[in-house]
């Protein structure tokens, strides 16, 4: 049935996070869109969304999937590239000293030193940083996305479906979940726990899956599958994929490392999304910064805290309007024209004004 509402999710980087103590639900480790086959609005789910597992066998590109090998590659350029610069500014140091080049031209060639070894590490980036699977046709981005944090497509411990009961849709989005796992080559008989929450939340016109993804960081965070209550009756053509399974009851897990969600439109398009635990983000942290982040985030919460007390007392509501703009007439002219206006919080007023 019909569902209405709206969903809202805050995305920002992992820099701003930390350094704003905001709470970190999970990450956003690929995200995909397809608009294959037809392009009109035909009620039918399509495949497109496949090409995220896109790829073609390479084991020597596979070796690279190694974060600890990664990271060896990277020391190693990295040390050979530190004792390149080393040499040649020794070089350019003592030509300097004899007198051999002026001292411009010494200026010159130390920055075009320094540029080189910049250029050598980004393309030492590009190769075995983040992004080292782009453009790479033998790691498809759901295996690289995956590889980054140190995953492989076992640890996929949950699909959250776009599930709208549908003989179309439901069975196409268990053949492209399964065709995903086989190409990835999760191991045999180790499933995957779809959750389909449309039996409880009714489909939205809009907001599927903002709701499909607020759902599934909550499962992150708690390690609990929901079940699918009203799946009492699984279709043989559902039974048949090896990799999904439909549960009826809810299941708390050890813990969910990643999961996996996808979209359907009309015209046949989709989105996916894979989303891992926040925890692996956090653990690339050293104490004295991880400390830091947990103090800003404790003085964020105890600030919400007392703004839902106000709100519950009646000090002011919960949406505040604001009803003028923070300048004055006489200042708006000036404010447009100039490029460095800045606003400040009265803390009398709890207002920004210029």
């Amino acid at each position: 049935m019909e569902g209405q509402g709206a969903g809202v999710v805050v995305l920002m980087s992992a820099s701003t996070a930390l350094a704003c103590g905001a709470p970190i639900y999970g990450i956003i480790g690929m995200s995909a869109t397809a608009t294959d086959k037809l392009g009109r609005s035909v009620p039918a789910p399509g495949k497109g969304v496949l090409g995220s597992a896109r790829e073609v066998s390479s084991p020597a590109a596979h070796r690279k999937l190694c974060i600890k090998r990664r990271r060896g590659l990277m020391d190693e350029e990295l040390e050979m590239f530190k004792q390149s610069k080393r040499r040649k500014l020794k070089h350019l140091g003592q030509a300097a000293k004899t007198a051999a080049i002026s001292a411009n031209e010494a200026t010159v060639r130390k920055a075009e030193i320094e540029e080189q070894y910049a250029g050598q590490l980004g393309g030492m980036r590009d190769r075995l940083g983040n992004e080292f699977w782009k453009q790479n046709p033998a790691i498809s981005p759901l295996r690289g996305s995956l590889a980054v944090w140190g995953l492989d497509a076992d640890d996929i411990g949950l699909a959250s479906f776009h599930g709208t009961s549908t003989k179309a849709n439901d069975r196409n989005e268990s053949e492209v979940l399964d065709a995903q796992m086989m190409q990835l080559g999760r191991t045999p008989g180790h499933v995957v726990p779809a959750v389909c929450q449309k039996w409880l939340t009714g489909h939205p016109k809009g907001p599927a899956a903002a709701w499909m993804l607020n759902g599934a960081l909550q499962s992150l965070r708690t390690g609990i599958v929901p079940g699918n209550r009203n799946a009492d009756n699984i279709g043989a053509e559902l039974r048949e994929c090896d990799y999904s399974v439909y549960l009826s009851k809810t299941i708390q897990t050890a813990g969910i490392k990643a999961a996996l969600l996808k979209s359907f439109g009309f015209g046949q398009v989709g989105g996916e999304l894979l989303v891992v635990h926040p925890d692996y983000l956090l653990a690339t942290l050293g104490r004295a910064q991880l400390e830091e982040y947990n103090a800003k985030l404790e003085r964020r919460d105890a600030v919400a805290l007392r703004y839902w007390q106000d709100v519950l007392v009646g000090n002011h509501p919960f949406v505040q309007i604001k009803s003028s703009p923070p300048f004055t007439p006489e200042q708006e002219q000036r404010v447009y024209l100039d490029p460095s206006a800045r606003t400040h919080c009265d803390p009398t007023t709890n207002e920004f004004k210029f």
